[in-house]
């Protein structure tokens, strides 16, 4: 009630403005036609426009294409993770790779012999010996 005080040129509730509402299939007629003419237009000029997109705006070409990509994409890559591994074994890995000069500039293969041979330069194998031995 207040409301038709207030907005008195609304309709009240359940009551339509356009009582006859949309024409049947004026949408789908409109986007049915725009998808010919997409597809159209795709069929003469379509890898061309791409390429040009990707050598004049690549900003604009990168966009479009991260907008193709499916959403899940994150919750993939998390989902193939080693399941042992776990926020703080990543944290560790990330203070090494820190501490490395350019790890950035080397491959996994790289660090991760980098580490091993400064492990092993300073003794720590007594130490990853030890720990395999409480493992098994």
């Amino acid at each position: 009630m207040d409301a038709i005080v207030k907005y008195p040129n609304r309709w009240s509730a359940g009551v339509s403005g356009n009582p006859n509402g949309r024409p049947v299939g004026s949408r789908t007629a409109f986007s049915n036609a725009f998808m010919r003419d997409l597809a159209e237009v795709w069929a003469t000029e379509g890898k061309r426009c791409v390429e040009h997109t990707a050598k004049a705006s690549p900003e604009t070409f990168l966009a479009v294409c991260s907008k193709l990509l499916p959403k899940d994409v994150v919750v993939t890559v998390e989902a193939t993770m080693p399941r042992g591994l776990e926020p703080e074994d990543l944290a560790i890995l990330k203070t090494i790779k820190a501490a490395i000069p350019d790890a950035n500039d080397r491959s996994p293969e790289d660090v991760l012999n980098y580490v091993a041979a400064a492990v092993r330069a300073y003794g720590a194998h007594q130490i990853i010996d030890a720990s395999q031995d409480e493992q098994t």
